[in-house]
C-alpha cells in the first residue's frame, strides 16, 4: 500500500479537537496513556538519543499532578530504558516491550519493575530469533540495519538503510523467517519488525491498566486518553470504548477519533488537557 500524504489524512480541525477534548475531560477519572517514540519524542536514527521535546516533558509533569489523572507511558522499548529516556514523573506507570513488561516510577525517580521471567523454552527461542535477525542485519545489501535486543523480543531496525527497497526486503526476510516460527508473535512497525516470544499487545496492556485503576478506585469508571503514531498503537486505538479519546499522531491510516500533525501538536494538546483538568 502506498503511504498516504498529509492531504489524505489531515489533522483534525482545531474547533472539533477542542470540543472532543472538552467532552472527554468531563470524566471524573482518566488514564492518560502515551506512546513515546513519534509522540513525545521525534523519531531519530539513534534511538538511544531519543528524549521528549521540552513542551512534552513539561506537559507530563503537569498531568502527573492533575486531579483524577493517572499517567502511563506505553512503548515497545524495554521498561527500564523507557524510564531513563522519557524521564517521567514519580507515580507514572510504564509498559515496556509492547505490553510484556510493567513498571512504576518511584518517588525517588527509579523504575520499579514487576516480576517478569521467560521460560527456558522462550529463552531458547529468543536466542534463535536474535541470531536469525543478526544474520539478516549483517548482509551487505542491508548496510545500516541493526538488531535491538529486549527482555522478551528482538527487533530488526532498518531506518538507517539508505536503499528503501533493500530495507523493505530485510523486513520481509525477518517476517518470513523468524517472524513465522511457532511461538513468535511478529509485530511490523515503522521501519522495524519486532519479534516477541510472548503474546502481548499495547491494547491488552492499556486494558490491564484501566482495570488496575478501576480496582484501585473500587470500581469507579475510568476513561482512557491514548496517543500513538505507529502500527502497534492501533491495538489500543481500535479497541477504545465510548467515552475514551484516541489520538493519532501523523498521517497514517488509523482508527483514532482525532488526529494531530506531530510531536509539537500532541504536546500542545496535552497542555490543553492539563488546563481543562485544572
Amino acid at each position: 500500500m502506498t503511504p498516504p500524504d498529509a492531504g489524505d489524512n489531515p489533522p483534525t480541525p482545531a474547533d472539533e479537537l477542542r470540543r472532543r477534548l472538552t467532552d472527554f475531560t468531563r470524566a471524573e477519572h482518566i488514564l492518560v496513556a502515551l506512546d513515546f517514540d513519534g509522540v513525545l519524542a521525534p523519531l531519530i536514527e539513534d534511538p538511544t538519543q531519543s528524549r521528549p521535546i521540552p513542551e512534552a516533558a513539561r506537559a507530563l509533569k503537569r498531568l502527573a499532578s492533575a486531579p483524577g489523572v493517572q499517567l502511563a507511558l506505553v512503548s515497545g522499548r524495554p521498561a527500564q530504558d523507557l524510564g531513563v529516556l522519557a524521564g517521567p514523573p514519580p507515580g507514572t506507570w510504564l509498559v515496556g516491550s509492547h505490553g510484556a513488561q510493567t513498571a512504576e516510577v518511584t518517588e525517588a525517580g527509579t523504575v520499579e519493575l514487576l516480576p517478569f521471567e521467560l521460560t527456558p523454552e522462550q529463552r531458547d527461542l529468543l536466542d534463535r530469533v536474535s541470531a536469525a535477525l543478526e544474520k539478516i542485519a549483517a548482509e551487505p545489501e542491508f548496510d545500516g540495519a541493526w538488531v535491538e535486543h529486549k527482555p522478551a523480543a528482538a527487533a530488526l531496525h532498518t531506518r538507517p538503510v539508505a536503499d528503501a527497497q533493500a530495507a523493505e526486503r530485510a523486513l520481509a526476510f525477518a517476517l518470513a523467517g523468524p517472524g513465522s516460527w511457532p511461538g513468535t508473535y511478529a509485530q511490523p512497525g515503522n521501519q522495524v519488525v519486532e519479534i516477541p516470544v510472548v503474546q502481548a499487545t499495547k491494547g491488552a496492556a492499556v486494558a490491564t491498566l484501566r482495570h488496575r485503576m478501576r480496582t484501585e478506585l473500587t470500581g469507579r469508571p475510568v476513561a482512557v486518553f491514548f496517543a500513538g503514531d505507529d502500527v502497534t498503537d492501533e491495538t489500543v486505538l481500535s479497541t477504545l470504548a465510548e467515552g475514551d479519546l484516541g489520538v493519532k499522531v501523523g498521517t497514517a491510516p488509523s482508527a483514532a477519533h482525532v488526529r494531530v500533525a506531530d510531536e509539537d501538536a500532541i504536546a500542545a494538546l496535552l497542555h490543553d488537557l492539563a488546563d481543562l483538568r485544572a
